[in-house]
């Protein structure tokens, strides 16, 4: 019965060192020192060299084989080491079972070495560190398409526009004519001024800009505008088309 008693406790010691790094939890506190609840947060452990110690990848990353269900936290164990420490608690369980004469605890013992022998399988079983390989992750991106690259109205071209405006008598003409280029051109500023030139009046100079605004590419330059008109109104009216 004392060699019953003994192993007993051997087994217990060898299976509570055996779950405490895999499942994380404080150890309870040694004779006369304060009690209190068991810390259940994972204990911080040692840096490990030649390891990534803050990993960001989860276990999903990686590839496992087929059949594989992982149910819990994976650590990595030495196999070779913990198959002789379950051999050793067999021996132990072996002379418990030969000793001992209750056929309740012979048959404890008995479903203990199943238990045994299945772990034993597991680790036999368990696939080697070096085949597992992290995941590739999802293709990149395409490259977004190039922006069209757009340019103001050539000088040729702005030309050309300029003396179609000329041609045309009054303003409602010569609006006429910008509103047929506007759409496939673009303009700087200074090329708007001298469009805005071939207009004599206010209000047709102002419904250039609205025909032209759309089309500015360097808007930070509105402010010249302002040059192009005389009146108080007429600027005030700028204003509200170009919105500064």
């Amino acid at each position: 019965m004392r060699a019953f008693v003994l192993s007993v406790v051997m087994l217990m010691s060898a299976v509570a060192s055996a779950q405490t790094p895999a499942q994380g939890l404080a150890r309870p506190p040694p004779p006369g020192q304060p009690t209190g609840p068991i810390n259940t947060q994972p204990a911080p452990t040692a840096p490990v060299p030649g390891y990534n110690n803050n990993p960001q990848w989860d276990y999903d990353d990686y590839e496992f084989p087929q059949g594989f269900r992982r149910q819990g936290a994976l650590v990595i164990v030495e196999r070779d080491q913990l198959i002789s420490r379950l051999a050793r608690m067999e021996e132990l369980l072996a002379q418990v079972s030969n000793e001992s004469g209750n056929r309740r605890a012979r048959e404890a013992l008995s479903k203990i070495r199943q238990e045994m022998n299945g772990l034993r399988a597991d680790v036999n079983n368990a696939p080697d560190l070096r085949v597992l390989r992290r995941r590739q992750g999802p293709p990149p991106a395409p490259p977004a398409p190039p922006q069209p690259q757009v340019s103001p109205i050539s000088e040729p071209q702005l030309q050309n526009l300029m003396q179609a405006i000329q041609k045309e008598s009054f303003g409602d003409g010569k609006l006429r004519v910008l509103e047929a280029a506007a759409p496939t051109q673009y303009f700087l500023v200074p090329q708007v001024m001298k469009v805005l030139q071939k207009f004599s009046f206010g209000e047709d100079k102002l419904d250039a800009v609205r025909l032209l605004w759309p089309r500015v590419l360097d808007r930070e330059n509105s402010y010249q505008l302002y040059q192009s008109f005389s009146f108080p109104a007429e600027k005030e009216e700028l204003k509200k088309i170009i919105g500064r």
